[in-house]
């Protein structure tokens, strides 16, 4: 029995289909029956049930997912240790962050660990809250910083900083800034700005708002845009109002381009979540940067 081996059976039981696991390890798919094969006769077991129309694992290769599992991560785990064993912190780390993580927390993060840590460089990819933990689920990302919690089950979330949603006007004395106003008397009157499917703000703050009665289908939607930073700008231009993040708008609040609308009841506070895949041994530099993060914010990990 080799790692091939188990690899093999691992993908094709994941992926429901031998041509994929092939595609996946950059085999051949002849090559990939062989090594469920060689397996099964090495074991004296049929694994996969092959006959019917959608593949399945025999009660054997079940009990086999769950050590070939083991056996996996025992083997990145050992490859990580003796790899942390050089002392030399050096290498990449990839990182995908929904919009309000990418633009204004992530780069003073990373310029303040690169300081400590001049040999680990990052690669940043912007996408939204669903395509991030989509990214970390896949391994196709280290770690993800999300502005929500998702239902993925192979995602761990933990709570790094604290935010909150805020609704901005443009600051053109179209609004009072002394006037506590109802949300339904702005958003199914005025322009709103929304942001696309898939954002973690999206998500939060349509979930506050029909708990607060407000028919989201009564919303006056004037454009859906893919990130924070075109909304700030089109606010300011008179677009319309929008519900953003206040560590995106404080800086043009402050500037008086923009004004935060005063509610007669306040948006909650929200969370921004460091999003790891639980069920990998993770690389000891991201266990580095992640330990950075917490220290850097007094949190439990």
């Amino acid at each position: 029995m080799d790692f091939r081996q188990i690899e093999a059976f691992i993908k094709v039981v994941e992926l429901s289909s031998f041509s994929k696991a092939a595609d996946e390890m950059h085999i051949s798919q002849p090559s990939v029956s062989v090594y469920i094969n060689s397996l099964e006769k090495e074991l004296d077991s049929v694994l996969i049930n092959r006959s019917t129309k959608a593949m399945s694992t025999t009660l054997a290769g079940e009990r086999f997912l769950e050590q070939a599992k083991k056996i996996m991560s025992l083997k990145q785990e050992t490859i990580e240790k003796i790899k942390t064993l050089s002392e030399d912190v050096c290498g990449e780390i990839r990182i995908l962050a929904s919009s309000v993580p990418a633009l204004y927390i992530i780069p003073r993060l990373l310029a303040e660990f690169h300081e400590l840590n001049p040999k680990i460089s990052f690669v940043v990819k912007q996408a939204d809250t669903s395509e991030v933990v989509q990214g970390v689920a896949a391994h196709n990302t280290d770690i993800g910083f999300a502005g929500s919690i998702t239902g993925d089950k192979k995602c761990d979330f933990f709570e790094f900083l604290n935010d909150r949603l805020v609704l901005i006007a443009p600051n053109d004395g179209s609004f009072s800034e002394h006037k506590a106003y109802s949300p339904e008397e702005l958003l199914y009157t005025c322009g709103f700005i929304s942001r696309d499917l898939g954002s973690g703000t999206r998500m939060q703050y349509e979930k506050i708002l029909s708990e607060r009665g407000v028919a989201l289908d009564m919303v006056n939607i004037c454009a859906s845009m893919d990130n924070t930073h075109s909304i700030l700008v089109a606010v300011a231009n008179g677009l319309g109002i929008s519900i953003v993040s206040e560590l995106a708008a404080r800086q043009m609040i402050e500037q008086k381009v923009l004004l935060q609308i005063k509610l007669t009841t306040e948006l909650p506070e929200r969370k921004i979540y460091v999003v790891l895949n639980k069920n990998i041994i993770h690389s000891h530099l991201v266990d580095l940067f992640v330990d950075f993060i917490y220290e850097k914010y007094c949190l439990v990990r």
